[in-house]
């Protein structure tokens, strides 16, 4: 594999010329243990069965993070460096141009360990060949872009029934080591019955390999260090960013206890910088912690927006999903911007969250534009008092984005209880995201609509003065 690797990696220095088409193994933005090896694992099967055949197109593995990112997965290093595969032959996002490729008509993809792209991918849509994944399936399979979907507890386990059903003799230690160390972390103690088949024959196959305990040890401890890292780094190391319109949230799992996290130094001041140099409206994090009694996983939630309106209409997403149902319980949290919750079903994992946020994202998006066209046209008379007829040069045009600024920027009351969540229009949270906002004072949208009657009225009576 380490020679395959150094070839894909040479190739993609030299923006791949010379080829008219290159296909690109790519997994899921989370960038864990998972996705990497089955990146790896898939691109080297597609080349050891394909690059034989003529017109075959180059095939490459792309982690799906930044370079300067990757050093954060703890757990994946050491995997990767007992395999003997060096992260200088490794290829991240950051370092191809998709979109230009698939501007070129150059692209073909094939995705492991999620099957749908995200929003600021769907460009790339029509390059999608092949899908391999385990998660809730979001798309539908067709003759031009085949699926395979089964939820195991790993992705790895589909590509390792690949490799031995069709092309067992490319699986050397090497290999072997890879799936089985991403198969071991992800099954644990609630492995289906085909993870751990494949966990098996590859230990019939390769008997040197580690002890299935000693190696899930190894790697658990490295994935939970995050002894030296900042906030904003706990937060990377597992990040999915979920969007719609212009609404972002980031999802991570945090692999420390709920308790920990609210107590680092500065918190909220924290999150709120993370937001702003990383575009976020929100962030949820998922904390996950063990018990000494059990393996079961302790999941906790920390939802954090300086809006209260995203604070409470994500928490209220949260707390009545039944698909699945999260069993969540409030928690005190030491900042008013940060709702914290114990989640009653520890088996709900970041991936079954993921579907939640995106429907919500839709919902919000399909109820703001409905809302902004209810309540202020693109055109609105000056007075309320006067007809159209009367003064029609005298309107006021009111932009889409006028609109978001109206909604968007009204007084977040400080004083509304955080537990209110069925309330069925929020107020609308401050502008944060400008400073000194001339809303920022506390008019509503009542209050704006009244003030333009009120100064439209003015101006038709002579000699008025100006309020």
């Amino acid at each position: 594999m380490q020679d395959f690797l150094m070839s894909s990696s040479a190739a993609a220095k030299t923006s791949f010329r010379g080829n008219h088409r290159v296909h690109i193994v790519l997994g899921s933005e989370s960038c864990d243990l998972d996705s990497v090896v089955s990146s790896l694992a898939m691109a080297y099967f597609l080349y050891r069965t394909s690059s034989s055949l003529p017109g075959s197109s180059p095939v490459l593995p792309v982690l799906n993070v930044p370079r300067s990112q990757f050093h954060l997965r703890a757990e994946v290093l050491l995997l990767l460096r007992e395999s003997g595969v060096t992260t200088e032959t490794l290829v991240f996002r950051d370092e191809v141009d998709l979109a230009r490729l698939h501007g070129d008509r150059r692209l073909a993809l094939t995705l492991v360990d999620h099957n749908v792209l995200p929003s600021t991918d769907g460009v790339l849509e029509g390059a999608v060949v092949e899908v391999i994944d385990h998660h809730q399936l979001q798309r539908t399979a067709s003759f031009s872009c085949p699926v395979t979907a089964e939820m195991v507890a790993s992705c790895a386990t589909l590509v390792t029934a690949r490799i031995l059903s069709r092309a067992p003799e490319i699986l050397d230690r090497q290999l072997a080591l890879l799936l089985y160390g991403a198969m071991v972390v992800d099954s644990g103690g609630k492995g289906t019955v085909k993870d751990n088949q494949m966990v098996r024959l590859l230990q019939t196959q390769f008997p040197d390999l580690p002890h299935r305990s000693a190696l899930h040890t190894a790697l658990h401890t490295a994935k939970f260090d995050l002894s030296g890292f900042s906030t904003e780094q706990i937060l990377l190391k597992n990040m999915t960013v979920v969007s719609g319109g212009d609404v972002r949230i980031a999802v991570s799992n945090v692999y420390m206890s709920l308790e920990l996290f609210l107590h680092r130094v500065n918190l909220q001041q924290e999150l709120c910088d993370i937001c702003h140099s990383h575009r976020l409206d929100a962030v949820v994090a998922m904390t996950i912690s063990f018990n000494d009694q059990s393996e079961e996983p302790i999941r906790q939630l920390a939802v954090y927006s300086s809006s209260s309106q995203y604070r409470l209409e994500i928490s209220h997403a949260l707390l009545n999903t039944r698909s699945p149902a999260l069993c969540l319980s409030p928690i005190s949290s030491p900042y008013k911007d940060i709702l914290a919750y114990h989640q009653g079903n520890a088996q709900a994992s970041r991936t079954k969250l993921l579907p939640i946020f995106t429907h919500f994202l839709s919902e919000w998006r399909h109820r703001e534009l409905d809302q902004s066209d209810m309540m202020i046209s693109d055109t609105f008379p000056v007075s309320n008092e006067q007809s159209a007829d009367d003064h029609p040069s005298h309107v006021y045009s009111v932009s889409r984005h006028h609109r978001r600024r109206l909604q968007l920027g009204a007084e977040d009351y400080g004083n509304m209880e955080e537990e209110s969540y069925g309330r069925t229009t929020p107020p609308a949270p401050k502008n944060s995201l400008v400073d000194g906002c001339p809303l920022d004072g506390g008019f509503n949208q009542e209050a704006l609509l009244e003030k333009f009657s009120r100064m439209g009225g003015m101006e038709e009576e002579p000699g008025g003065s100006e309020q």
